[in-house]
């Protein structure tokens, strides 16, 4: 990336280094669906490593930004909503690390409450590649507002469900270390879905100050 920062204007250095960040979030979200389904230990432990790698991929990116930012006069949008947005993209991976980490170590499986986050977090991770994508093109206001109001949609359902998942934890029969250790995953998922709403809005401050 050093390399091809080198040679790309200064717009678009800072363009690739976003689309490559929201393409790191997804891609983490998206292997820790795969993870939590899981049944086979064998690509558990591929899924696993593939989780971590996708992690430290994307905290180089984010120090690659940090870098660009501080040698760069010229930047697309301001720089604090640059470094804003690219903050909120990385903690999306270091998070699903952590919730990897958590479910390893105490060998949880398949729970239908995390599926049910995680089919949220997939489409949030798929409407935000659409907003990284519309926010490197002129003209994109409309598009970035409308992805944004859904993606808001998406996180109130998460917000829904994580009450739902809770109160019917509390009502189960589960031994109060499965009862934490539970809540704990629906949490951390929960603050998933509360950076890609952070990044979503970050976005949207951002088109509508340029636009």
């Amino acid at each position: 990336m050093s390399f091809l920062s080198r040679l790309l204007p200064q717009e678009d250095k800072f363009f690739v280094l976003i689309r490559a960040m929201s393409e790191k979030a997804e891609q983490g979200a998206i292997l820790l669906r795969d993870f939590a389904a899981s049944t086979n230990e064998g690509d558990r432990a591929r899924v696993s490593r593939a989780i971590m790698d996708n992690k430290a991929a994307s905290k180089e990116l984010s120090q690659q930004m940090t870098k660009e930012l501080a040698i760069s006069f010229i930047t697309p949008f301001d720089r604090e909503d640059i470094q804003d947005l690219a903050t909120n993209l990385y903690k999306i991976p270091k998070i699903i690390d952590k919730i990897r980490e958590r479910l390893e170590l105490h060998g949880m499986k398949n729970d239908d409450g995390y599926n049910s986050q995680l089919r949220l977090i997939v489409q949030e991770a798929t409407e935000m590649q659409d907003v990284v994508e519309a926010l490197t093109r002129k003209g994109a206001t409309k598009i970035i507002v409308d992805k944004v109001a859904l993606m808001h949609d998406l996180e109130g359902k998460g917000d829904d469900l994580l009450g739902q998942l809770q109160a019917s934890l509390f009502r189960s029969d589960v031994d109060a270390r499965e009862l934490i250790l539970r809540k704990d995953i629906y949490e951390m998922l929960e603050k998933v879905m509360d950076r890609y709403r952070d990044a979503a809005a970050t976005a949207l401050q951002i088109v509508l100050k340029h636009s």
